[in-house]
Formats: C-alpha cells, sequence, structure tokens
C-alpha cells in the first residue's frame, strides 16, 4: 500500500507546479480512498513512506515540501475520527444537541410554557412566552490532547503501534465527552442547572425512600404523567420519546428484570402483570460508584443539553517547526479538540430516586 501511495504523490506533484496545490488535492484524493475503503490505514509502513519521500529526495531539513506529512496527517486522523465515532455514546441518548457560537450561553427558559388559545378574526395574537422567563447559563470549553510521531517510531516500523495510540485518542475523547454528559445529568457536582442544585424539593423533582422495583418504577412514572404547567396548571408531554432509566452498574440486573419479566414485582411467584414490562429503554452511568442505589427517570434530552460549539477536529503540524522537534526528535504533532458544555434547561422532565 505504500508504494500505491509513493506513486499517488508523485503522480499529483508532477500535475501541479506548486506543490502546496498538489498536496492539498491529493488529501481530497486520500480522504476519499479511506472513506470508500479503497486505502486501509492498516496496510501502510510510515517507514517506507518516509524513506521514499523525504529520506532519498533529502528533505529531513524540509519536511513541509514533502508528500509525507499529508499522508501521515489523513491516513492518522481519519483513524482518530473513525474511533471516535465508533466508541459508544449513552450520553448522546440523554442531551439534546444544539449548536452554539458562545463560551457562555444565557438561555432563556421559563417554568410556564405559556398559553395557546383561539385567535378570532381580526384579534391580535397573544404571546405565548410568559412573562416570567428565567436564564440559565451553560459554560462551554475546550478539550483536546495531543500524540506524536518520532523519529523513531518511523525508524522502528512501529506503524501499528502509532495507530493504536490514534485510535485511543479517538476513543479517549469521546469516552472523556461522555464523562462530562453523565456527570451533568446526575448533577454529581451539583452544578448542572447553572451553578444551582438541580434535583432537591424545591425543583419537585427528588422522589426519597423509592428504591428501585416496581412500586418505586409506579411511583416515579405516575410523577411525571402528572407534572402540570407551572402557568396554566394542564399536563405537559413529560416523556417526549420513549422513557429513559438511568442506573449505575450496580443496578444494572435489578433494572433489566423489572423491564423485561413478564410477571410480577421483579420475578416473584406472583402473577400479576408487570405494568414495567418493555415502557422504558436502560442507560447505565459508568461514572457512578457500583453501589450507588439512586437511580434516574423519564425525558432526559427535554431536560440537558449538549451545546456545540465545534464537533471533534483534527489538526497537525510538521514536527521540525516546534521546539519539540528539535529537542525530542518529534517528525510530527497531531491535536484533536472539541469545544462544547453540558447542562439542563429544565427541572420537570427528570426525577431523581433515592432508596
Amino acid at each position: 500500500m505504500s508504494r500505491e501511495l509513493i506513486q499517488l504523490a508523485e503522480a499529483y506533484e508532477n500535475k501541479h507546479s506548486e506543490k502546496r496545490v498538489a498536496h492539498q488535492e491529493m488529501g481530497k484524493q486520500i480522504r476519499r480512498l479511506i472513506e470508500e475503503k479503497k486505502l486501509d490505514p492498516n496496510r501502510v509502513s510510515f517507514q517506507g513512506l518516509f524513506e521514499q519521500l523525504v529520506t532519498r529526495k533529502n528533505l529531513e531539513e524540509n519536511l513541509s515540501s514533502s508528500a509525507f506529512p499529508v499522508i501521515s496527517s489523513e491516513i492518522i486522523s481519519s483513524v482518530i475520527i473513525a474511533a471516535y465515532q465508533a466508541f459508544p455514546k449513552s450520553g448522546d441518548r440523554v442531551v439534546r444537541t444544539v449548536p452554539s457560537k458562545l463560551k457562555v450561553s444565557n438561555i432563556v427558559g421559563w417554568k410556564a410554557i405559556g398559553v395557546i388559545r383561539k385567535v378570532n378574526e381580526r384579534e391580535p395574537y397573544g404571546q405565548v412566552n410568559p412573562p416570567d422567563e428565567k436564564s440559565i447559563t451553560i459554560k462551554n470549553y475546550k478539550h483536546g490532547g495531543l500524540m506524536d510521531l518520532t523519529k523513531e517510531s518511523i525508524f522502528f516500523d512501529q506503524t501499528g503501534e502509532l495507530l493504536n495510540q490514534a485510535r485511543g485518542l479517538g476513543e479517549e475523547a469521546a469516552r472523556y465527552r461522555e464523562e462530562i454528559i453523565m456527570k451533568k445529568v446526575c448533577d454529581v457536582d451539583a452544578d448542572a442547572l447553572g451553578g444551582a442544585d438541580l434535583y432537591s424539593g424545591g425543583n419537585s423533582n427528588l422522589l426519597t425512600t423509592n428504591p428501585l422495583g416496581t412500586a418505586g418504577w409506579e411511583n416515579a412514572h405516575v410523577s411525571l404523567m402528572d407534572k402540570k404547567d407551572d402557568g396554566t396548571g394542564k399536563p405537559i408531554w413529560v416523556y417526549g420519546e420513549r422513557p429513559l432509566m438511568l442506573v449505575s452498574a450496580g443496578n444494572w440486573a435489578l433494572a433489566e428484570k423489572l423491564r423485561q419479566n413478564e410477571y410480577g414485582p421483579q420475578g416473584t411467584a406472583n402473577l400479576d402483570i408487570n405494568l414495567a414490562r418493555n415502557m422504558f429503554d436502560i442507560v447505565v452511568n459508568p461514572y457512578l460508584t457500583k453501589a450507588t442505589t439512586t437511580w434516574w427517570y423519564g425525558g432526559f434530552n427535554r431536560q440537558f443539553r449538549w451545546e456545540e460549539v465545534w464537533p471533534l477536529e483534527t489538526y497537525t503540524r510538521v514536527g521540525q517547526d516546534t521546539e519539540e522537534g528539535f529537542k525530542a526528535d518529534v517528525i510530527q504533532q497531531f491535536k484533536v479538540s472539541f469545544f462544547g458544555g453540558c447542562g439542563a434547561v429544565d427541572t420537570r422532565y427528570v426525577f431523581e430516586n433515592q432508596a
């Protein structure tokens, strides 16, 4: 595969008088080949590429003139992004992703939804938004990390290890974003509601002495169905989509029994119909301790938001232009970055249930 990439590089450089233009066009072609699965990153030898495109052309001191950083960038970036996309993202099930251009988003929300009413001919429409609007703040942050392509890794032909590092970087970016979301949803740091405690008696979304089980689920489910709009006293559509139950790993088996059993409370000999059967989906929060018996239930993506300033992006620079390149023989550096934040924009759609 390295030979085919070398031929591709030479073809583009011969076609274009400026190498910069040639490398841009070549980069697009390599991305296309990877997306179409005609180029397998696992079959590439970085040692072979460096030898043909850099060493034999005496470009060690002018690496940016070589096609090597273009090819390595496209290959490693594709592996990072593929690993990020393949990582399980339970967090996306409990938030609604909203594009943002702000470091701090002041979200105008309200407890009361407002009133839709009949409008007669020539009668003006009334304002739907109620006067008691509330502002909720979500802070967005930049997150990222680096990996290096060193002279040693090329010399000793550690292509497999380099690709494993790239996969690890992509997976870690996805895992870290999951951790941010899961901690906010469970209000681990008591800051999910613009710095205020989210689950409390004052917000009417906390059920104490309500352990996970048949009776606990019925209590939470009925309490959510009974939610009313503060302004009109009319029912609100709490669940939106299918309800979710969020539990710790230690409570996963109990939640599955509750969801799957056909009869009786949690599989006893009682032949009463299990009303909880197939009524909800389960999300496990791995960032809770296994012994955590608290559980959450409701329409999560109606209450929580992921503010996305920019999604995962990859960047690269030639190592010879950096201090690390001179001091640590870094040939090329790769950076991943995403910018966003998570928080609650309401309090009525999810109950915290304490055992």
